[in-house]
């Protein structure tokens, strides 16, 4: 049997644009979900997770220290009498906040469970950290150049400083003697110091 040495190509179909407030159909193949238009990089929609403060789970010392020094703490979670050294290190201000035996998210909900304390540890999930950055369009855009201001001053500032470097004085008399040459005052940029 004779096959093609030539894979078949992707079949286009007559879809609807997903893109929200647009479903303008277009021709396009299985997996495409937006029209040509949405497709730019602009309208894209991306979830990211905003960052975390750190002193959720850590906390900041700030100190002047130039050497290494051991300090005895005591352990943030409540009803924990564990007492923990943390050395704490020149022009380092972020440590841990509890002690080994709860420095990880599991051991932390688990002692809470046992100490009766649930309503703590949906405190500690109920924020997920997450935003949703919304996509620049292009009136968005035109509008920011507007409101930009003074960024033909510069340009107009640097020309008349040029101006100035390339003019020679009026009140210098410049003659030329009998041996000048014309040719040595044409000299290119780039050989210039």
């Amino acid at each position: 049997m004779q096959l093609p040495k030539t894979p078949r190509g992707q079949r286009f179909k007559e879809k609807k644009c997903l893109y929200p407030g647009c479903g303008r159909p277009f021709h396009g193949i299985h997996i495409s979900k937006y029209c040509v238009e949405h497709r730019k990089d602009m309208y894209r929609i991306r979830k990211r997770t905003k960052p975390e403060d750190v002193n959720l789970k850590n906390q900041t010392i700030q100190h002047k220290y130039t050497t290494v020094v051991e300090q005895t703490m005591n352990c943030a979670l409540e009803q924990c009498e564990n007492q923990f050294t943390v050395k704490i290190f020149p022009r380092l201000y972020v440590y841990p906040k509890f002690c080994p035996d709860h420095r990880n998210e599991y051991k932390r909900e688990r002692h809470l469970r046992q100490i009766g304390r649930e309503d703590l540890i949906e405190a500690m999930k109920a924020d997920p950290g997450t935003i949703e950055v919304t996509p620049h369009l292009k009136d968005d855009l035109e509008d920011e150049d507007d409101e930009i201001e003074g960024s033909g001053q510069i340009e107009e500032d640097e020309a008349e400083i040029e101006e100035e470097m390339t003019t020679i004085p009026e009140d210098l008399d410049f003659t030329p003697t009998e041996d000048f040459d014309e040719s040595l005052l044409n000299v290119p940029d780039d050989e210039m110091i």
